[in-house]
């Protein structure tokens, strides 16, 4: 059975090699920091964006939607939670606007959406000086 010593100087040289290799060498909190900042990072606007839109008669339509903001990395979702309500009201507004043959029509729809976009990113330019949305998804449409 090898004692202390020589099993010391058997592993001596893996110890040497796991320390001298680059994920030791590196410093943990720039990993951590480059690791927010590359990729594309989505920030799902929880719970589902629920109001009325402008109808004819006596009845109100309303609509449901499930939002998903892309941006271009993670550095960014910081901003898109902080901005959330604003956000937020900025969609159920522009929804509100809308007449049933706007939210009904698919074509309508994805203006609907990309004028969601837009204003989305009008409005965290203004707050922040930064375009942090690359997409705006509806993942659920729902109206009635």
């Amino acid at each position: 059975m090898p004692n202390v010593s020589q099993r010391v100087r058997q592993l001596a040289p893996l110890l040497l090699a796991l320390l001298a290799s680059p994920v030791w060498a590196a410093d943990p909190a720039a990993a951590d920091a480059t690791a927010q900042q590359d990729g594309v990072a989505y920030h799902p606007m929880e719970p589902d964006i629920i109001t009325n839109y402008l109808s004819e008669g006596k009845t109100l339509g309303y609509v449901r939607v499930t939002v998903e903001l892309m941006a271009d990395n993670h550095g960014d979702l910081k901003l898109l939670e902080v901005h959330d309500p604003l956000i937020r009201d900025a969609i159920i507004r522009l929804m509100g606007s809308k007449t049933a043959e706007q939210i009904k029509s698919l074509a309508s729809r994805e203006e609907l959406r990309k004028e969601c976009e837009a204003r989305v990113n009008e409005l965290l330019v203004r707050e922040t000086g930064k375009k942090a949305v690359k997409e705006l998804i509806f993942t659920k449409y729902l109206y009635q």
